[in-house]
């Protein structure tokens, strides 16, 4: 299942990461917008960890960063706290990178789950949102939705990069 992933580099799909980081950009605007939309979890965030994941020539604390300092702009906090947050969790994503690559798709979605719930924690540790009891349950059920989004974005990418000369 994976092994097709070593042959690829970033470089051979700069445009297809870039598009997903613009595509991640807008869903989470979105969620700004739209406070029914409040469950799903950030798109960006999601997109760096499957980058860093499946290509194992760039570590992405780079883009983890530009995309957590347009979330903070986007969310108007304070400057730094998302993109420290999105280097905290890529960090302990490339800890165990190459032990991630060798899991089926179910098991490695529920670890994205386990590290979107230490970022929802942390998030509600920075930046204390005020939750109403109809947010709630939207706001911790984030991971939940990343898990199940997970293996659909992850096939959706997989079977784009096989088809990308």
């Amino acid at each position: 299942m994976t092994e097709n992933f070593v042959n690829i580099r970033s470089s051979q799909v700069r445009w297809l990461i870039l598009i997903t980081y613009l595509i991640g950009l807008i869903i989470d605007s979105m969620v700004l917008l739209y406070s029914s939309l409040e469950f799903l979890p950030p798109m960006t965030l999601i997109a760096v960890l499957y980058w860093s994941g499946h290509c194992l020539d760039k570590t992405y604390f780079i883009s983890a960063f530009l995309l957590g300092v347009l979330a903070d702009t986007l969310y108007q906090t304070t400057l730094g706290a998302h993109a420290l947050l999105y280097c905290l969790i890529l960090f302990m994503m490339i800890r165990n990178r190459l032990q991630f690559r060798t899991y089926p798709r179910w098991q490695q979605a529920f670890i994205i789950g386990i590290y979107l719930l230490i970022y929802q924690a942390l998030n509600t540790v920075f930046f204390s949102p005020v939750l109403t009891d109809g947010s709630l349950v939207s706001y911790w059920s984030m991971p939940a939705v990343g898990i199940l989004i997970w293996p659909i974005l992850s096939i959706l990418l997989y079977k784009i990069t096989q088809n990308h000369p």
